[in-house]
C-alpha cells in the first residue's frame, strides 16, 4: 500500500514513522498502529487533493465554495477596506489602430528565488485593451454549462470554435458531472448564477473596468458585467499578498481551512489572471504536477509581484492548466493521454478565457461587414461604423430599389445607379426583352407596348388606317368628296392610291356596276309585273262596274212601276217633248215630238193593254 502512494507523500509518512519508532521503540504494537493510522491519513489526504484523475487539483472536498454572505466577507477582512469586498481598476484602452493586442512572453523559473523544489517553466501574456479583447466562453458552445451538468472540451477545441489569438482554462467544474461552478457572464449574457457563493471571481464591467474579488448577489446585476468567472484564492489585492485573508473568507464550514490551506499550499500547475498599473490584463501559468512540480499559490504571488502584477486571482489549475497560442498548445499537460500513458494531454475543461481580436459593435457588423481590429469593413453596398446604412450610387436615381447586390432597377431601367433607360427597341426588367412592334415602331420601354403613331393601327401597329380614317388611333374619318379615300397620317384628300389600290378600287367598281346593272334589270321585270298587275286591277273594276250597271239596269227595266210613278213619268215626258201648245216650231223639234209622241203613244197603248 505504501508502493501506492505518491512521491511527495511517501517521503512525509517515511519521517513520521521514524519519529514514532524513537519513541516508541520499545512497544511495536502502537508503532503499527501509529504506522497505519499516518498511512491512512496521508492516502485521504492525497484523494481529497488529487482526486481520481491524474492531476486533480480540488479546493474543496465535498461541495464546492463557502456559502457565506457578502456581509461575513466584510466582517473578515481588514478595516482599511471598508465594506469594500473587491478592486476595480480602470482597463487599459488600447489605440484601435494597433495591431498588436497581445504579447506573450515565456520564462525559465530556478529553484532558489521563488521555491526550493525544481525549475519550472512560466508563460506569461500581456493583453492590451481587455475591454474589447477578452471574453469569457463555455466550452465549446454556447449552452455547455447547464444546471447540475455541462459539456467540456479541450481548451484547444474551444478557442478553434471561437477564434482566439490566445486562450486559457478559466473557471472550476465537476470532474464527474461537468456542472459549471461560479457566477458567469459571457459577452452580457449570464450563463450560471452561483446563488451568493463567495469565491473570488474576475470580470470586466461594461463602463471599462476590470474587476477582482467578492460580489454580493446585487452586484451580479449592478456592476453591468460584460465577462465574470469565478476562481478560489484571491492571490494579490491591490499590490498585497492576499492568500491567507482569502483562506479564513473562502473556506468551507465544515473543513475550516484544512483541505484549502493543502490547495494554497502544495505544488501544481496554476493558473491565474490578473492586471498591471496600466490596466493591462495579464494572464499567467506555471507548469507543474501536483505534489512533483509546479508552484504554490504564495510562490505563485511572488512571481506576479516581480512581474508587476496589482490584483490578482487564482483559476483551476492542476491537470486543467492548458495555454494555447495561435491554435497551438504551448505548456505541458499533467494527464495522461487516455490511449497511451507514456504521454500526457489536454484535459477537457469547462469554461476558458479568451484573447481575440477586438470585437465590433455589433460583433458581427450586422451580418454586413467582417470586424477587423474593431472596425466593420462593410461589404459592397453597406456603410456606416455598423454597417447598417444601405446605399447605392445616386440613390439609384429614384429609378430603382436599393439593395445589398446593389441598386435593383425599375422596367425600363439599367446601370449601377439605374440613370440609363433601355435602348431603342428593348423594354422591361434589366431592359432584357426585344420589342414585337412592326413598321419600326418603338415600344415603351417600359411596358412595351407598342406606340403606333398616325396612320398606323393594331396591337403590333402592323395594320395602316381602314379608308376613310386616318390619325392617331385611326380615330378620325375622312371628310373627302364622293367618300374618296384621304390620307392615313393627315387625313389630306389629295391622296395618290397606290397601283395595288388602283387595281382593287377598279375590280371593286366592276363590281359594284355589276350589281346595279343586275339590280336595274330586276326593277323593270319588277315594273312589267306592277303594270300589268295594275292593269289587271283596273279591268277588274270596270267589269265590276259593267256589272252592278247591268244589274240595275235588269232590275230596274222589270220592276212594276206604281201609278204615280206612271203619271209622273208621262207628265215630265209630255211636257219635256212639246205638249199642244208648245213655243216650239222649227221642222226638228216638230219631228222629235211627232216622234216622241208616237212613241208615247205606243207606251199609252201598252199601258191600257195591261190595265184591261
Amino acid at each position: 500500500m505504501l508502493e501506492e502512494l505518491r512521491g511527495g507523500q511517501w517521503k512525509l509518512i517515511k519521517d513520521e514513522l521514524e519519529a514514532t519508532s524513537l519513541y516508541f521503540a520499545s512497544d511495536i504494537t502502537i508503532i503499527a498502529l501509529m504506522s497505519l493510522l499516518l498511512i491512512v491519513s496521508s492516502f485521504v489526504i492525497i484523494q481529497s487533493v488529487t482526486g481520481q484523475a491524474d492531476d486533480d487539483l480540488q479546493p474543496y472536498r465535498h461541495k464546492h465554495g463557502p456559502h457565506r454572505t457578502n456581509r461575513d466577507v466584510q466582517s473578515c477582512q481588514h478595516y482599511k477596506y471598508g465594506n469594500r469586498t473587491h478592486s476595480k481598476y480602470l482597463a487599459h484602452r488600447g489605440n484601435s489602430n494597433d495591431s498588436f493586442i497581445l504579447k506573450a512572453r515565456h520564462a525559465i523559473l530556478m529553484p532558489g528565488k521563488y521555491m526550493n523544489q525544481d525549475i519550472a517553466q512560466l508563460h506569461i501574456s500581456y493583453i492590451d485593451d481587455p475591454l474589447h479583447t477578452v471574453s469569457v466562453y463555455e466550452p465549446g458552445h454556447n449552452g455547455a454549462c447547464r444546471k447540475g451538468e455541462g459539456d467540456r472540451a479541450t481548451v484547444l477545441e474551444s478557442a478553434r470554435n471561437r477564434g482566439c489569438l490566445m486562450a486559457v482554462n478559466a473557471g472550476f467544474f465537476n470532474t464527474t458531472s461537468g456542472a459549471c461552478y461560479g457566477n458567469i457572464i459571457s459577452n452580457g449574457r449570464l450563463v450560471h448564477d452561483s446563488k451568493g457563493v463567495q469565491n473570488a471571481h474576475f470580470g470586466i464591467t461594461a463602463d471599462g473596468y476590470l474587476f477582482f474579488g467578492y460580489l454580493s448577489e446585487i452586484d451580479l446585476v449592478a456592476q453591468d458585467f460584460l465577462q465574470l468567472v469565478g476562481g478560489v484564492i484571491w492571490i494579490l489585492r491591490d499590490g498585497e499578498v492576499y492568500i491567507d485573508e482569502s483562506l479564513k473568507i473562502e473556506c468551507s464550514e465544515t473543513e475550516e481551512t484544512g483541505t484549502l490551506e493543502d490547495f494554497a499550499s502544495v505544488l501544481s500547475a496554476r493558473t491565474i489572471v490578473g492586471h498591471d498599473s496600466d490596466g493591462r490584463l495579464i494572464i499567467a501559468q506555471v507548469d507543474g504536477k501536483t505534489f512533483k512540480r509546479g508552484a504554490t499559490l504564495h510562490s505563485a504571488a511572488k512571481i506576479l509581484k516581480d512581474y508587476g502584477v496589482v490584483n490578482a486571482i487564482n483559476l483551476d489549475g492542476g491537470g486543467s492548466a492548458t495555454y494555447v497560442i495561435n491554435n497551438t498548445l504551448v505548456n505541458y499537460p499533467s494527464d495522461a493521454c487516455n490511449d497511451n500513458e507514456k504521454f500526457n494531454c489536454a484535459r477537457k475543461v469547462s469554461t476558458i478565457l479568451c484573447v481575440h481580436e477586438r470585437f465590433c459593435d455589433p460583433e458581427d457588423c450586422s451580418g454586413h461587414g467582417d470586424c477587423v481590429q474593431g472596425h466593420c469593413h462593410c461589404h459592397d453596398n453597406w456603410s456606416g461604423t455598423r454597417c447598417d446604412d444601405l446605399s447605392c450610387p445616386s440613390d439609384c436615381s429614384s429609378n430603382g430599389i436599393c439593395t445589398s447586390n446593389g441598386c435593383d432597377c425599375f422596367p425600363g431601367y439599367k446601370g449601377g445607379d439605374c440613370s440609363d433607360a433601355c435602348n431603342e427597341g428593348l423594354f422591361g426588367k434589366n431592359c432584357q426583352y426585344r420589342c414585337q412592334c412592326e413598321h419600326n415602331v418603338t415600344c415603351d420601354t417600359i411596358t412595351g407596348t407598342c406606340s403606333c403613331p398616325p396612320g398606323l393601327t393594331g396591337h403590333l401597329c402592323e395594320s395602316e388606317c381602314p379608308f376613310g380614317y386616318y390619325g392617331s388611333g385611326c380615330a378620325v374619318e375622312c371628310l373627302c368628296d364622293d367618300y374618296c379615300p384621304c390620307d392615313p397620317v393627315t387625313g389630306s384628300c389629295n391622296y395618290t392610291i397606290s397601283e395595288e389600290l388602283l387595281q382593287v378600287g377598279t375590280c371593286i367598281a366592276r363590281k359594284i356596276i355589276h350589281e346595279e346593272e343586275k339590280f336595274l334589270q330586276t326593277d323593270e321585270e319588277y315594273s312589267m309585273y306592277l303594270t300589268a298587275v295594275i292593269c289587271l286591277g283596273i279591268l277588274s273594276a270596270l267589269s265590276i262596274m259593267m256589272n252592278l250597271g247591268m244589274l240595275f239596269l235588269y232590275l230596274t227595266k222589270w220592276r212594276k212601276p206604281s201609278r204615280k210613278e206612271k203619271i209622273s213619268k208621262l207628265k215630265k215626258t209630255f211636257v219635256f217633248h212639246g205638249v199642244p201648245g208648245s213655243a216650239i216650231s222649227n221642222s226638228s223639234e216638230e219631228h222629235e215630238t211627232s216622234f216622241m209622241t208616237e212613241k208615247n203613244r205606243q207606251k199609252q197603248h201598252l199601258l191600257s193593254e195591261s190595265e184591261s
